[in-house]
């Protein structure tokens, strides 16, 4: 699935790019050589990297606060 538009990064950029090192949306950014957008992809991205990071650099001004992540359990209950 795309987690930016902007860059058409897909969950699968994300995690290859954690597995790489990268440990902060800040991170998975430079891993692709880009910058955020418009900064929708934020929240989706540190969810999916543990949402264990703090706001990073290159923290758009109209990013959304991040909704509390699902477990794959929490998921399959929809």
């Amino acid at each position: 699935m795309y987690v930016c538009i902007c860059h058409a990064l897909t969950d699968i950029d994300v995690r290859d790019a954690e597995v790489e090192g990268a440990s902060s949306d800040a991170e998975v950014f430079r891993h692709f050589g880009v910058k955020p957008q418009c900064g929708r992809c934020v929240p989706s991205m540190r969810c999916m990297l543990g949402c264990r990071h703090p706001a990073s650099e290159g923290h758009h001004a109209n990013d959304a606060e991040p909704l509390p992540c699902r477990t794959a359990h929490q998921h399959e209950e929809r």
